[in-house]
């Protein structure tokens, strides 16, 4: 099919949690509808609270307030199920006003649009972001997985962020799959390490400029390997006095539906028994992504003991920053950005003695540091934001089965 004169319109169809806006793909999606910049394609952003937010500034510094919906959080299923109904009434009564429908996360909503949409000549399109979540293997293990994965092969595309996501869905059936990681969301780290910024940091939390500081960044849950990364550390502390951990992101009831204060208690009881908690930062909840470029740019070694990912932001965004990586080794996703003795080091998931080892190593070796974290810049270049455009362009044309020039 020719290239249509008409502009192609997507939405881009969010949940009321995208207003906490911290997770690294919220960061993404927000940039991704602020900054794009297209004569034949117009994003927009659609939420639960049933009004577009047009964000096509052509910047992808954007500034957004805290909770985009008052609704924001925790819901229960006859919740999710009545949100489910109006997102699709919702669409099905604007339908005139988008071509595709971009969905962000997997309720029924999402799966039932196909059915719903397709009749009124739209196409529907999914991002697969998590694997162990959203991916046909999890999604297989419940009660209603096969009708889900059905559902899922109607899609007129998916993108898979990662390499073990696409193939996941090409074992289920679903052949329409499309392969693109996520951007660098926050571009100020492309301008290296801000010196004035690092100062400020460790001034806040009294570390010593000669010390060494430890990055964790994400959400303070079991997914994330918390506890692996508490062990670890109370063992390089014991070895390593001069180094500290700041945890940068929700570890506090009320900033993420995912907390668990039981869970986090027991990691602050250990580090009080190992005797280590004062040199352990916990910041909370930052909505604001340049704050975040203070964080890396404080820090010397940046640390990711998950268990599971679809692909992990802060992998590229630490070595965006200078920052020599160690993380869990999880094929055909953290792989895929972090190659391992050049950038940092993966290994074994669970794995608590091989990742104290890499760490250790990275402490005592100055040079090892610096030379993978340049490394690491360098790679990080691959994640740039108008290459993205292009092939999520290429992708839409696709979908409406106009060739790509």
């Amino acid at each position: 099919m020719a290239r249509s004169a008409r502009k192609i319109r997507v939405v881009h169809i969010v949940p009321s949690t995208y207003g906490l806006v911290f997770g690294g793909h919220t960061h993404y999606v927000f940039s991704l509808l602020s900054g794009w910049r297209d004569e034949e394609i117009a994003l927009d952003l659609w939420g639960t609270e049933v009004r577009p937010l047009n964000m096509n500034s052509g910047n992808p510094d954007y500034q957004l307030p805290r909770r985009l919906w008052p609704s924001a959080g925790r819901s229960s299923r006859l919740q999710r199920l009545w949100e489910s109904a109006r997102q699709l009434m919702f669409l099905a009564t604007r339908a005139r006003s988008f071509d595709i429908a971009h969905f962000q996360a997997l309720g029924w909503g999402a799966l039932l649009s196909p059915v719903v949409l397709h009749l009124l000549g739209k196409k529907v399109v999914y991002t697969m972001t998590l694997y162990g979540s959203d991916n046909p293997s999890a999604l297989v293990e419940d009660k209603r997985g096969k009708l889900a994965i059905g559902l899922l092969r109607r899609f007129d595309g998916i993108v898979a962020l990662s390499p073990a996501l696409a193939e996941d869905c090409r074992k289920y059936g679903i052949s329409n799959v499309f392969c693109l990681p996520n951007f660098l969301a926050i571009p100020k780290l492309k301008e290296g390490k801000n010196q004035s910024l690092r100062e400020t940091v460790r001034a806040r939390y009294q570390i010593p400029v000669e010390d060494l500081v430890l990055l964790f960044v994400g959400s303070a849950i079991r997914r994330k390997g918390i506890d692996i990364l508490v062990e670890s550390y109370i063992r390089v502390a014991k070895v390593h006095p001069n180094t500290w951990l700041v945890l940068v992101g929700p570890s506090r009831t009320g900033e993420s539906a995912g907390i668990e204060p039981s869970y986090l208690d027991e990691q602050q009881i250990r580090l009080l028994s190992a005797r280590v908690s004062d040199r352990v930062m916990w910041t909370g909840m930052v909505t604001d992504k340049h704050e975040l470029v203070g964080y890396y740019s404080a820090a010397d070694i940046f640390v990711l003991p998950t268990r599971a990912e679809g692909l992990p932001n802060v992998l590229a965004e630490a070595m965006a920053a200078g920052l020599p990586v160690v993380a869990t080794n999880l094929p055909g996703c953290t792989d895929s950005i972090v190659v391992d003795g050049e950038t940092g080091f993966l290994v074994p998931p669970e794995d608590v003695s091989a990742l104290t080892h890499a760490l250790e190593r990275l402490i005592s070796e100055p040079a090892l540091r610096a030379r993978m974290g340049s490394s690491g810049r360098k790679r990080s270049s691959i994640f740039g934001f108008e290459g993205y455009c292009r092939r999520l362009k290429d992708f839409y044309l696709r979908v409406m089965g106009i060739q790509p020039q």
